[in-house]
């Protein structure tokens, strides 16, 4: 198994385990009122995890659209339309991936069956040479009916053939919709997810005002501020709203110092991974801080480097993963 499916797969289960504590928990605005449009988005959400033909597909987007149907319930006035469309693109993002998921799993299963068509075919047409040997053999002073018995078993074999690649062609050119069915709607899913991404930047950009600042401490005259691995999605370099509304409170108080961005991880999974995964990170904080303001910012990861804490318990490895930040 390639360390691709490796983490695909574990991303897939630590997102169905939050999705099920998720749903476990109720909302709190659902505790309190009817808002119709967290109705709503709620009953769209069921249907989607009713359908059994989608189940265990799309479990990150899932996640991420009852976490953002839970905050819009519990938004602020000024808030609500932004959280609205948020939640509203979060959902859609949910069922296309999860549709995206399912065709590409189709495809899957139709390339197999025509794998094990292409074999039956090969198997049949050895033994129906080795039937012919036989014959050959057996009728070898009876030319005249022998040579009857050839042409039509020929003839046979040849409609067998016809039959069996008519088969094969159709399982692949199911096979092949299939597979453009999953590449738009992955598409889809991706813009939806922009879409989403934007609409987080928003609302970050709106709660800045309000959001707290990264943990800071002193070192040799400068202050490092951390950003916790927590501000990420696992094994990706997008920021939470949360996180992002902090860099750019953050960014508000920098002013005209400048600023060193560095990625740090723990120590799983492959070195070369890591190293790229907190430069993606790295540059996402720098993007956010040039975004608001910032003129002067450096970006590097580190991946694996420079440990705060021990990498063999789970409280050292998430101290690890981190991002920190450096006025000068």
């Amino acid at each position: 198994m390639s360390l691709r499916t490796e983490t695909t797969a574990l991303s897939r289960s630590l997102a169905a385990a939050a999705l099920s504590c998720a749903l476990l928990a109720p909302s709190a605005f659902a505790a309190e009122g009817t808002d119709p449009e967290v109705i709503r988005l709620e009953a769209q959400l069921q249907r989607l995890d009713a359908d059994n033909q989608l189940t265990g597909m799309g479990d990150v987007e899932r996640l991420k659209a009852r976490q953002a149907i839970d905050a819009l319930a519990a938004a602020r006035s000024k808030q609500r339309s932004s959280a609205l469309y948020v939640a509203e693109r979060r959902v859609r993002a949910a069922t296309s991936a999860a549709e995206a998921d399912a065709l590409a799993r189709r495809g899957e299963v139709l390339d197999r069956e025509r794998d094990q068509i292409l074999v039956q075919a090969s198997r049949r047409e050895a033994e129906l040479a080795r039937r012919d040997a036989e014959r050959l053999r057996a009728q070898a002073m009876v030319r005249q009916e022998e040579a009857s018995r050839l042409a039509e078993q020929a003839e046979v074999d040849r409609g067998v053939q016809a039959e069996t690649f008519a088969m094969a062609e159709q399982a692949m050119a199911e096979a092949e919709q299939a597979r453009r069915l999953a590449a738009t709607r992955g598409r889809e899913a991706e813009l939806a997810r922009q879409e989403a991404d934007l609409a987080s930047a928003l609302v970050a950009e709106a709660l800045a005002g309000d959001a707290a600042l990264p943990p800071s401490r002193q070192v040799a005259g400068a202050t490092v501020y951390t950003l916790a691995g927590s501000a990420f999605g696992s094994g990706r370099a997008a920021l939470t709203t949360e996180a992002n509304a902090s860099l750019r409170r953050l960014a508000q108080e920098i002013g005209g110092r400048s600023a060193s961005v560095v990625g740090f991880t723990d120590s799983q999974g492959a070195e070369a991974a890591n190293l790229a995964l907190s430069k993606r990170r790295a540059d996402a904080v720098a993007a956010i801080l040039r975004e608001s303001g910032v003129a002067q910012v450096t970006a590097d990861g580190r991946g694996e480097a420079d440990p705060v804490a021990d990498n063999l318990n789970a409280d050292g490895r998430a101290r690890n993963r981190r991002v920190e930040i450096t006025l000068r």
